[in-house]
């Protein structure tokens, strides 16, 4: 099954939170994830063709203190801004969201984001659609995680994810059950410490 680009919450089995970000792509797949300081940034490979699409660049993750954030698009920034002036994540991921609607390309392709507040030991999936606009704050048990994606699970959806290790939860979020994977990124709240990896099939 294809559901496009999709963002998980969840927790290893020992109870560590985690988020996580795959693009997953029919029509541009020459695209990496870098690890740059507080973010993640998604980017053409070097030798993908030119192209004047707005959607096919932009930070995936960032960070602020105790918050995460992860998504599919630019919103990650103006939700992370407004935590940094004290907005709660629920509003700023809804507010952001909201602002910026769903991508008005060919397909309406919805806006999702994942968030996480270590301080607060909570998590969320948003999105705005065509039809839509949710933040969900999510009760996840150990060994569980949730996705919400662009196409077809366009509500917060189980999936299986084994691994304790940022490393390896990104592996297992490319190798998963769902079709095209381009990238992957999966940041771990590890006790004082936040675990970025990355993985890209064009690397």
């Amino acid at each position: 099954m294809y559901i496009g680009r999709f963002v998980i919450l969840g927790r290893t089995a020992a109870g560590d939170w985690f988020l996580g970000y795959r693009v997953s792509s029919r029509s541009f797949p020459n695209r990496v994830i870098k690890q740059q300081g507080d973010r993640a940034v998604v980017l053409p490979t070097a030798d993908a063709p030119p192209s004047d699409n707005p959607y096919i660049s932009y930070n995936c993750m960032r960070q602020h203190e105790q918050v995460v954030v992860v998504a599919n698009g630019s919103h990650v920034d103006p939700t992370i801004d407004k935590v940094k002036i004290g907005y709660p994540l629920r509003d700023a991921m809804a507010l952001s969201l909201l602002a910026m609607d769903y991508e008005h390309d060919s397909y309406n392709t919805p806006r999702i984001s994942a968030g996480l507040d270590r301080a607060a030991d909570v998590g969320y999936l948003g999105i705005v659609a065509d039809d839509q606009v949710s933040v969900r704050r999510l009760n996840i048990s150990p060994g569980e995680a949730m996705l919400i994606a662009t196409y077809e699970h366009t509500v917060p959806t189980p999936i299986s994810l084994s691994g304790d290790t940022a490393k390896a939860l990104c592996d297992a979020l490319f190798e998963c059950e769902y079709e095209k994977p381009v990238a992957t990124m999966v940041v771990l709240s590890d006790g004082d410490a936040l675990k970025v990896a990355s993985r890209s099939a064009r690397e």
